[in-house]
């Protein structure tokens, strides 16, 4: 359900932003930029909400009365669809009629010509949580161990997609978002404090 929901999105999303293009004017035109940095912030509050999800899951910290499986669904839900929303960000970096970007330079990182040290992060970030996806797809082909290896990918992808957020974003100034990025990293600080710490810890035989 979560990956059908995430593409429908996905297809959405970039439809959108190509009807953007189409109507904006060329040159002066910012209906795709526009469109880009608001589909990167999404996929980071997104990706911010599964890393908090899966981590409350691990500690078993969740809201008595509902079952654990609308937990589950709901951490691969926000996966999903923080990662659909990374691909509408690409594709409105794609069609930017302003700010050239091309297939290799959102593919590989650091290659991009505008900040690209700063953008790579976002791309490695992207790759990041697309591996943490298709390994939870396999998860059923591979031992607790090894999926759970892959899947802690996810911290990372997360904390690159932050610094990326940070110093490639053109609103990464803005009181709004400095809020946002300081209170997401000081939440996942917190809860990873509290983990480090042992609370709620369970033996990977146990764990669900």
């Amino acid at each position: 359900m979560s990956w059908k929901l995430a593409l429908g999105v996905a297809i959405s999303l970039v439809l959108m932003t190509a009807i953007g293009r189409v109507v904006e004017d060329p040159d002066t035109g910012t209906a795709t930029w526009d469109a880009a940095r608001a589909a990167g912030f999404a996929g980071y509050a997104l990706a911010w909400l599964s890393v908090m999800g899966g981590m409350l899951l691990h500690l078993r910290l969740r809201l008595r009365g509902l079952a654990l499986t609308w937990f589950l669904e709901t951490h691969r839900m926000l996966s999903a669809l923080a990662l659909a929303f990374v691909a509408a960000h690409v594709a409105g970096l794609l069609m930017d009629p302003v700010v050239h970007f091309g297939p290799v330079h959102v593919a590989v990182p650091f290659t991009s010509e505008y900040r690209p040290w700063q953008t790579g992060l976002g791309t490695a970030a992207a790759w990041l949580m697309a591996v943490v996806l298709t390994t939870t797809a396999l998860a059923g082909r591979m031992s607790y161990n090894r999926w759970r290896a892959w899947h802690l990918l996810a911290f990372p992808a997360w904390a690159l997609a932050l610094v990326h957020g940070l110093a490639a974003g053109t609103d990464s100034g803005a009181t709004a978002a400095v809020a946002v990025y300081a209170g997401t990293a000081a939440a996942v600080a917190a809860l990873a404090a509290v983990r480090i710490a042992g609370r709620g810890w369970v033996s990977a035989g146990e764990a669900v």
